[in-house]
């Protein structure tokens, strides 16, 4: 990450916008080669980045991290989007399972102590977001209005309220 100001608060928008979604898309590479996503709801996101799901132990997914920890994980909420890379390790963490455990859970497993509930720790790399929600989304509007009239096309945005990469 960069020591700038910009940097410090690209990070700072990509943490606040980060915490605000409550699923995602986690990615891994498949058996076959490919790639295999599937939905996920966020047990809690850390300070740092690192979200937290919880999963059975006998999921695909368990067996494809264990392969291959290198993910994807993408977040899309209307109009405010995160896509990150990193590593997914699963950890076996009953005291942590516990302080994650959220009631509508209960839809997968028999409870915080159910055997087969095992956690994913996803720690990201690199991330970048994009955030056309409330007055980012007028002033991004405003540009597609301005691009429009000139017959311009629309240029990447170098305002971190809309857009920013982090890298770790």
């Amino acid at each position: 990450m960069t020591s700038t100001q910009q940097g410090k608060e690209i990070e700072a928008h990509f943490l606040e916008l980060l915490k605000g979604f409550k699923n995602a898309t986690l990615i891994t590479r498949a058996f076959g080669g490919g790639f295999h996503g599937r939905p996920m709801a966020i047990g809690h996101t850390d300070d740092d980045g690192t979200l937290w799901f919880l999963t059975d132990l006998t999921a695909a997914k368990v067996a494809e991290l264990a392969r291959d920890p290198h993910a994807l994980v993408s977040l899309a909420d209307s109009d405010k989007y995160v896509v990150m890379t990193g590593e997914a390790q699963i950890v076996r963490d009953a005291e942590k399972a516990r302080a994650l455990w959220k009631e509508p859970f209960r839809v997968w497993f028999k409870g915080p102590d159910d055997p087969a509930l095992t956690l994913i720790r996803f720690q990201p790399d690199e991330g970048e977001y994009w955030n056309n929600a409330g007055a980012q989304g007028i002033k991004q509007a405003f540009r597609a209005a301005k691009a429009y009239i000139k017959g311009e096309q629309i240029r990447d945005v170098d305002d971190p309220g809309v857009h920013g990469r982090v890298l770790r």
